[in-house]
């Protein structure tokens, strides 16, 4: 129990890689076997997970995601984020140093013959979640990216052969950290928690 909450409570993410150094696939493959662990309703399992190596296709994916911020992703979060040294790392993290390099990204798609596409997000993101914290616990850094505009959804899908049931609702980027990651900053959960009703302190 101690080592499972010292990986949560360790946990970030990672936007600059090494690329240099090697992701096992042994080590993916331990990883996939927690993912597909998750909780999902009616245990639909609706999660399928496209795993990219090739030097050009991350290239792409990275460009796509990028795209995606600069379409008006990133303007939002800088309104939102009164931190600039956070802006900076995430506006790294979409540079030709950044993502780009990550030896492996994992794309993970809902699968709409399994669950209503309005159902999608809620379904697979406990897979992510596993994926994220088996990567951290293997000590490789990760790195979550969401939100593809419709226009990346496409070239996504062109890019991996996915078929229209597929939609591709993430990436993870997965590497060792090309510098040692400093502790997260979260905000304590006595400040986001209430007791009985909204307002009522816990």
């Amino acid at each position: 129990m101690a080592e499972l909450r010292s990986v949560i409570q360790a946990q970030r993410a990672c936007r600059r890689f090494d690329p240099d150094a090697a992701v096992l696939e042994a080590d993916i493959e331990h990883m996939l076997q927690l993912a597909v662990h998750a909780p999902s309703a009616e245990n639909t399992q609706p999660w399928s997970f496209v795993v990219v190596r090739a030097e050009e296709t991350r290239k792409q994916l990275t460009d796509w995601w990028t795209e995606t911020w600069n379409a008006g992703g990133g303007d939002r979060v800088k309104q939102s984020i009164q931190d600039k040294t956070l802006v900076a790392d995430l506006e790294y993290g979409l540079s030709k140093g950044g993502l780009a390099v990550a030896p492996v990204v994992v794309v993970v798609c809902a699968d709409t013959d399994r669950v209503a596409e309005i159902h999608a997000p809620s379904s697979i993101y406990p897979a992510v979640q596993n994926l994220l914290l088996s990567a951290a616990d293997l000590s490789y850094g990760s790195c979550l990216t969401t939100g593809l505009t419709t226009f990346g959804v496409d070239h996504v899908r062109e890019l991996l052969q996915l078929p229209q049931n597929l939609i591709p609702m993430a990436a993870v980027y997965i590497g060792r950290p090309a510098r040692k990651l400093s502790p997260p900053r979260r905000r304590p959960a006595t400040e986001v928690t209430y007791r009985e009703k909204f307002g009522a302190a816990w």
